[in-house]
């Protein structure tokens, strides 16, 4: 099986935006940052929020509108797959319980658009990568817990955090819950809170012209040098090296 990007953009929408009914000749995997998107599509309306991840396989119509009053943010990729497609058993809706889905997908679009064949040849590895993630998502028991975990560490990435904030969100001790979301999302709490960290860092650094400085304390760091060690330990490159590539 093999995909080929056919295009990777974020996308930033005004409140109450909408689509009537449509449909592609590709596939399409939309991946929510912020805001919610409720989803029409072959008799099943879904809601998807900050870190969950749809799917719109080609041909089917289905229909898209904002919900609140927050305007959405989208990472949206699209594919042409082969004849042997490897999409049919695709969930409609699933969480991105690790962040790792985001983190391919942002690195696409630094990709995009690719300026060689080499480039070519990595993004479209990227995307068997995030194929393969989506493929294995599906539902997870404990799905509302990493999303609700995820939800307030993005609106607390400012502050110190602590396992026992994190046990308190998900109202049990920290013991529980410190096994319950590794079996969850793949990873230990603290190291989750770190890629959000990151994360959010590799956004700023590629949607403004902030200096690091600015944006480490915004996203939890003492200094400069202490994000500049965590995102290369993260991501295996440094802030430079990802807002000269944006």
């Amino acid at each position: 099986m093999h995909h080929r990007t056919r295009h990777i953009a974020r996308l930033d929408f005004t409140r109450g935006w909408a689509m009537a009914a449509h449909a592609h000749g590709f596939q399409e995997l939309v991946l929510v940052v912020s805001g919610e998107i409720e989803t029409t599509m072959d008799g099943a309306v879904t809601v998807a929020g900050p870190g969950m991840v749809k799917f719109h396989p080609q041909h089917l119509p289905h229909t898209e509108r904002a919900l609140g009053s927050r305007p959405p943010t989208l990472l949206c990729l699209c594919w042409d797959a082969d004849a042997a497609g490897g999409c049919a058993d695709w969930p409609q809706l699933a969480a991105d319980r690790t962040g790792r889905i985001r983190m391919l997908m942002e690195w696409m679009i630094e990709l995009s658009p690719p300026h060689d064949a080499a480039s070519e040849a990595a993004r479209d590895g990227l995307l068997q990568a995030v194929a393969l993630a989506y493929a294995g998502s599906g539902q997870g028991a404990d799905d509302a817990l990493v999303l609700a975990v995820r939800g307030w560490v993005r609106a607390h990435l400012a502050q110190p955090i602590y396992l026992d904030d994190l046990a308190r969100v998900a109202g049990v001790s920290r013991f529980h819950f410190n096994r319950r979301f590794h079996a969850a999302s793949g990873m230990p709490p603290m190291r989750f809170v770190r890629m959000m960290r990151v994360d959010e860092a590799r956004s700023l650094l590629l949607a403004t012209a902030m200096p690091l400085r600015e944006i480490a304390p915004r996203v939890g760091f003492a200094d400069e040098f202490q994000l500049s060690r965590v995102f290369r330990e993260v991501t295996g490159q440094t802030p430079a090296t990802i807002r000269r590539k944006g």
